[in-house]
Order: structure tokens, then C-alpha cells, then sequence
């Protein structure tokens, strides 16, 4: 009786601990891919206006795609120059300016090239802006004939200009630029990788080891105002702004959320993926889709971003930045760019 009586006390503790660790799928969410856009080249960096992707697809240069009809509208491997045709080498970064009819384009440690777009199969090259080293950058058209761009230097810090349209006629010739009217670089002692703004309020810095940098602005234009700088477990490498906060992905320290306020008063930030290699962090209401490099996406509850919460890793391969169109994530992906339906 005594062994008896042992065995089903073990078994019982067993069945226990079986319980503890067996996964709560049913907290998790789920995805499903709806369409892949088959880009040729890899799908590194995607912009959006209305229903149209603007893809940055690596050696296959830019990738215009109608998202409702999941048809590609125009495709340019290169561009003209001087009576030269240039292709690129692998585009990694891509805006759009709908406003100004502008596409803004950098490779690898390269400056931005500007170019005019106004559909159709015409790409006209403008002029390039920024620097060499210019890791990212987003933009805000103020006016039709003038936009401002910050940009995360690696080697100079954050820049940010204004810049205007600029027509001038030589010896019959027709010359159209955007030139700078102001702006001005900020020094930084960290090395910038990503930069995000809303160009309201606020310009969020990733300063790779010396963590992130929060900006405010008085206005779109006006002159930005260091809040504070937070340090990071690992590299800042690329940033996300929200409402209240700032999300940054740190690599193989996995990704923070900093509220704003903790910038200039407590200086504190919120860990989480902490197991995981964290490449971008896109943000639609309570959700927080991660990018994950080899290992795809991951998702995660944040409808209390200083406690964001697990809700599954999904390997749909190499994967390079995520961005939602409406209820859709559009995953910059090697298989293309991916169009995901998110069930939670």
C-alpha cells in the first residue's frame, strides 16, 4: 500500500508540473498570409500612400505595387542621368512625398536621392540630399514645393533640413533641384541608425550603444530641443514613435518601450523580446509586430506598453522591417513583401 500510495503521490506531482509547463495556446494570436508580392529582389524598406507600396526591393531596385489588386504598376531598376543610365545597387531605404509627387531612395551608407514620380513608367532623377552614412530618414512635405527631412547620420548625428523647389534656366537648359533653406546638423556622441518623427511634437533618435534620444519640435520646421537620452541593453537600432512613448529595437537585446516623460524625469524603460533579436518594431493600436530577421515575426499584446505581452513567433522568413496597412501588416520579407491578416 505504501508503494502504491507513493507512486500516485509522484504521478500526481507529475501531472502537476506537466500542467505548468504545457503553452496556454489559447492566449496566443494567429496569422494568416493573405498574398506575397513576388519583388525579385529582397523587400528591405516599404513606404505607403493610400493603397500603393512603394518598395525598396534591394538589387531590383524600386517596386511599385497596387495593394488592393496586389498588381505591380511600375518597376524601375535604375535611372538616367546625364544621358547615363544608372542601376542601382541595393536600395535599402524608400519615402514618398504624394504631396511633392517625390520618391526618396538610399543605399547602404549612401546619401538620398530624389526623384520625381507622378505614375506611370517615368521615374525623373532630381538631385541627392543629406550625406554619405545616412542610416534613416523620414520626411514631411510642409507645402506643395517644399518638404523637410530629418535623417539619423552615422557619422554626423541627426540632420534635419528644409528644402525647396528650385527652377532655374541656363544657356536654354531647364535645371530642377530641391536645395536646402535651413536646418542644421545636431551632434550626438552616439551613432545614429534610425530616426522617427510624427512632425508635430516629437523626433525620436536609435543612438546604436548609447541607446535612444527623444527631440521636441514646436512645430514642423521648428528647431528640435534635446528632452533626454536613455540607454538601451544592447544597440538602438531602429525607433518607432507612438503617442506616448517610443518603441526601439535593440538587436540582440531584444526591444524597449520609453514614455516620453521618462526622458527628461525618471529615466527608466521597459524590456521586453528579451530573448529575442529585434530588427524593427511596427505599432497599431494594441499591437507590436517585431521583426525578427531569420526568424520572421513576432507579435506581442500592448495594450500596456510598460508590460507588453507574448502573443506568438511566426516564421515566415527572412525579415527585414514591418508596416500596417489598415488591418493588414506588410512584412518586408526575401520571399517579397508579404501581406498578413492578424487574428487576436
Amino acid at each position: 500500500m505504501i508503494v502504491i500510495r507513493n507512486l500516485s503521490v509522484i504521478l500526481s506531482i507529475f501531472l502537476v508540473f506537466d500542467g505548468c509547463i504545457e503553452p496556454i495556446t489559447e492566449s496566443l494570436w494567429s496569422i494568416s498570409v493573405d498574398s506575397i508580392l513576388q519583388t525579385d529582389g529582397f523587400a528591405r524598406d516599404v513606404s505607403i500612400a493610400e493603397n500603393t507600396a512603394f518598395v525598396a526591393a534591394g538589387q531590383s531596385g524600386i517596386q511599385i505595387w497596387d495593394l488592393p489588386s496586389r498588381s505591380k504598376s511600375s518597376g524601375f531598376t535604375g535611372y538616367e542621368e546625364g544621358g547615363t543610365f544608372l542601376e542601382f545597387n541595393d536600395l535599402l531605404l524608400i519615402g514618398r512625398d504624394a504631396t511633392n509627387k517625390l520618391i526618396f531612395v538610399s543605399e547602404s551608407n549612401e546619401d538620398v536621392k530624389i526623384f520625381h514620380y507622378d505614375g506611370g513608367d517615368s521615374l525623373i532623377y532630381r538631385n541627392t540630399i543629406m550625406s554619405a552614412r545616412t542610416k534613416d530618414f523620414v520626411s514631411f512635405p510642409s507645402a506643395s514645393g517644399q518638404f523637410i527631412m530629418y535623417a539619423a547620420d552615422n557619422d554626423d548625428g541627426m540632420k534635419w533640413h528644409t528644402y525647396n523647389l528650385d527652377t532655374t534656366n541656363l544657356f536654354g537648359i531647364e535645371f530642377i533641384e530641391w536645395t536646402p533653406i535651413g536646418g542644421a546638423e545636431i551632434y550626438t556622441p552616439g551613432k545614429p541608425m534610425g530616426v522617427d518623427s510624427d512632425g508635430v511634437n516629437f523626433i525620436a533618435l536609435a543612438v546604436d550603444q548609447l541607446g535612444v534620444e527623444l527631440y521636441s519640435i514646436d512645430g514642423l520646421g521648428a528647431e528640435p530641443v534635446l528632452n533626454g537620452r536613455i540607454d538601451t541593453e544592447g544597440n538602438a537600432e531602429k525607433v518607432t514613435l507612438v503617442a506616448d512613448g517610443v518603441f526601439a529595437a535593440c538587436d540582440d537585446a531584444g526591444a524597449v518601450y520609453i514614455p516620453n516623460e521618462n526622458f527628461s524625469d525618471v529615466y527608466t524603460s521597459y524590456r521586453f523580446a528579451e530573448d529575442l533579436t529585434v530588427d524593427h518594431v511596427a505599432v497599431r493600436g494594441n499591437i507590436a509586430a517585431l521583426t525578427l530577421g531569420s526568424k520572421g515575426i513576432a507579435l506581442y499584446d500592448i495594450s500596456d506598453p510598460t508590460m507588453p505581452e507574448e502573443k506568438g513567433i511566426f516564421p515566415i522568413g527572412y525579415s527585414y522591417k514591418s508596416q500596417f496597412w489598415g488591418e493588414k501588416l506588410l512584412v518586408c520579407s526575401r520571399e517579397g513583401l508579404q501581406i498578413l491578416t492578424v487574428a487576436y
